[in-house]
């Protein structure tokens, strides 16, 4: 069932780019004014906001691409771990439910489905 992969990809990229969209407007955007006005800080800073968005979409690509391909569940089975601890991590971070670190836990789940059921 190719499905679960599909939706893994799809939820991935809709991750990354609320992440990255949002976290500019609503809190580097803000900090950028203030405390980090300075542009090297200012560089490393969004750099490092966007790695998780990067990784969160390319693995969810990952597990599309390996379905397709047939791989092996090494691939999926690592993305499942880095979604499932991203969703805790963003869950316990904010100290209540959060859409983002929902829609990650989705994704682990529908990532261990499409192990599962493939």
């Amino acid at each position: 069932m190719l499905v679960y992969a599909i939706i893994v990809a799809v939820l991935g990229l809709v991750v990354a780019v609320a992440h990255s969209v949002l976290g500019e407007k609503v809190i580097l955007g803000p900090l950028y004014r203030g405390l980090l006005a300075a542009r090297a800080t200012r560089d490393v800073i969004r750099a490092v906001f966007h790695v998780p968005s990067l990784a969160w979409a390319g693995l969810g690509i990952a597990v599309l691409l390996n379905r397709l391909q047939s791989g092996s569940d090494l691939l999926p089975v690592t993305a499942a771990i880095i979604f499932a601890l991203s969703g805790i991590g963003n869950l316990a971070a904010l100290r209540r439910p959060h859409p983002g670190g929902l829609i990650l836990l989705a994704m682990a789940i529908a990532t261990i489905a499409d192990i599962r059921f493939n």
